[in-house]
């Protein structure tokens, strides 16, 4: 059963590979952009882009044998970028209801499961209610999807701020009640900024949302070039290369 599970794997990554050359065999470059978000897209120590997510995006553009031209930025104005200028790729971007028909999706990174959080201090119950959260102070990434959520649901004392690392500067400083996040990010950013992660706790008992972690390109991005990067996308999973990473961060 293994042998057969392998040799399928093996045809599928051949044939998700052939169509990708076929689209096209001259290189192009494509502009690309992104923000720090742990542990998907990191600063390491020498001052280069990692994370896992970008490890996925290097294994994407050695498929398409195009060359990458990232910019990290402020997530407000990589958001800006990606909905308004043609032929730009943006991870990790989420997908949801309302970002549906503004962008041509790629693939799916992670399932994300987002809570609210609060510092353990403030706050004695762990089963709030949504409804219970709104008369709180909460910070808010610029054009995230926390943000489109809180806004949804009409909170009112939001802080839209240009991060998330400043949306957890926020909290500890008892400037804001809450933030939103998943598990591994809030983990992963309270560790690299100095933070006790032991002194947040999440507040609802189920995530509030979830929402799949992804890539994406500019709606008025040619067919042809979006059809090679969601055939990469699916060589990157046929041939296991999606699982190694996701092996190799931890994300499971």
């Amino acid at each position: 059963m293994g042998i057969l599970i392998y040799k399928r794997r093996s045809f599928l990554s051949f044939i998700a590979i052939f169509l990708v050359l076929s689209f096209s065999a001259q290189s192009e470059q494509i502009n690309v952009v992104t923000e720090f978000l742990e542990p998907y897209q990191i600063q390491n120590a020498d001052g280069s882009l990692g994370g896992f997510s970008t490890d996925v995006i290097n294994s994407l553009f050695e498929l398409t044998n195009d060359k990458a031209n990232i910019k990290v930025m402020p997530w407000a104005r990589a958001y800006e970028t990606a909905l308004h200028q043609p032929n730009t790729l943006i991870y990790s971007i989420a997908h949801t209801p309302i970002r549906d028909k503004l962008f041509h999706w790629v693939g799916a990174l992670k399932e994300e499961r987002l809570f609210f959080w609060g510092l353990r201090k403030k706050f004695s119950n762990k089963n709030y209610q949504v409804n219970e959260l709104k008369e709180y102070k909460i910070a808010v990434s610029r054009h995230s999807n926390t943000a489109q959520y809180v806004i949804a649901k009409e909170f009112t004392n939001i802080y839209q701020l240009a991060n998330e690392r400043q949306n957890m500067d926020m909290l500890f400083i008892d400037r804001v009640d809450l933030i939103l996040a998943t598990k591994i990010t809030i983990e992963t950013r309270a560790k690299k900024l100095g933070y006790d992660f032991t002194e947040l706790q999440i507040l609802t008992k189920e995530p509030v949302f979830n929402n799949k972690l992804s890539i994406a390109f500019s709606l008025n991005t040619p067919k042809k070039l979006v059809d090679k990067y969601k055939a990469a996308f699916q060589a990157l999973i046929d041939n296991g290369r999606l699982a190694e990473l996701k092996e190799k961060w931890k994300l499971h």
